[in-house]
């Protein structure tokens, strides 16, 4: 799991294993206390002090909003045999949905808002990572899911909005195409040794 240190800016992994991450936070931060800190994003909770120094962490979104490059090194240095590639069986990636193209406003605040959903556009990632591994993709071993309509205008603070959600969702898992993709990705993990790393 990401999240990015307050005091540096640094975006840190949290895992259950030995990583790059700080041995010091690898000893004592609980399960809870690293989900709490991925998801700490500043306009919704409030950040988090954990481990023995009582380091400040919030969302890792500014940094790694979708966190596949950040998995794929992740698991380069926990499988290191080469070429690494070969190591992943099946790759599952899942997004929040299309953003809406939103053109530059007039004013400051208009234009804050513009340039805050460009850093937390993670489209674009998704996009650029499946075509710098397109062999993944050619062979089945990549599947990236996202809503491609419906939750366009719909922010992250709006639970309310559940019924939009749900309602979205399912358009799209229902699509032909989409149903092809979910069914080989199934198939896929139903036959291989599956290993999972978060990051």
């Amino acid at each position: 799991m990401c999240a990015t240190s307050q005091e540096t800016g640094d975006t840190l992994h949290l895992t259950s294993y030995r990583s790059r991450g700080p041995e010091h936070l690898l000893r004592k931060t609980t399960i809870w206390e690293a989900g709490r800190a991925t998801s700490a994003a500043s306009s919704f909770f409030d950040p988090i002090a954990i481990g023995d120094f009582g380091e400040v962490f919030v969302d890792g979104a500014t940094g790694a909003n979708n966190p596949v490059a950040e998995v794929w090194n992740e698991a380069k240095d926990v499988w290191p045999r080469e070429p690494f590639e070969d190591n992943i069986k099946c790759l599952v990636s899942i997004g929040t949905g299309v953003p809406s193209l939103t053109p530059f406003g007039k004013n400051v605040l208009e234009i804050g808002q513009v340039l805050l959903a460009i850093a937390t556009e993670t489209e674009k990632t998704a996009e650029r990572f499946a075509r710098d591994k397109a062999r993944l993709g050619d062979e089945g071993r990549y599947f990236r899911f996202s809503v491609l309509r419906g939750l366009e205008d719909i922010g992250l603070e709006e639970y309310k909005q559940k019924n939009a959600i749900v309602a979205a969702t399912s358009r799209y898992i229902q699509s032909q195409d989409v149903h092809r993709q979910m069914k080989a990705c199934g198939n896929n993990l139903a036959e291989r040794e599956c290993m999972s790393i978060f990051a």
